[in-house]
């Protein structure tokens, strides 16, 4: 006999996780016209290499990007070029294995990506000004252990980027 209290509590979960669905769509429609510069849909590639290569100029390669992202590499590759005609992310040569490429934020890329963080993190203080700071901490903690586990019981979960 299935947990019915179980059951409940995670359809409720589910309901909330479509609400939040609903509220990133609708958060992310209002970014400002002037981020029109980062193409749809590339945000989260642009944040990823942002944040696989931390205050370094070093660079990143597509596959590991592909895999930190959980896509396919020809999606990721799609999005990367978008970025690089964009003037938002360079592109070099890796200066081990010239063969390869190393993708790096441009000063554009920074930039816009400062500005956009800046934006969010304004939005966010007005929708969570009423949050004490050890909820907001909470809260995140929460997030992270429920994407965690979500991504470590799905049966293939870097499957898409091989």
């Amino acid at each position: 006999m299935p947990d019915d209290a179980g059951t409940a509590a995670r359809r409720e979960l589910l309901h909330q996780v479509r609400e939040m669905f609903t509220a990133f769509r609708l958060f992310k429609g209002e970014l400002p016209s002037q981020h029109a510069a980062v193409p749809p849909g590339t945000l989260m590639v642009l944040a990823s290499i942002d944040q696989m290569t931390p205050g370094s100029d070093a660079g990143c390669h597509l596959k590991d990007l592909a895999v930190r992202c959980s896509l396919d590499p020809s999606t990721v590759s799609r999005s990367v070029a978008a970025l690089v005609r964009s003037g938002l992310v360079d592109r070099a040569a890796d200066p081990v294995d010239g063969r390869a490429s190393v993708l790096a934020l441009s000063a554009h890329g920074r930039r816009t990506l400062d500005e956009i963080y800046g934006w969010i993190d304004d939005r966010l203080a007005v929708a969570m000004q009423g949050w004490a700071l050890d909820d907001i901490a909470v809260f995140t903690a929460l997030m992270q252990r429920f994407s965690s586990d979500l991504t470590l019981k799905t049966l293939n979960p870097l499957e898409a980027a091989r």
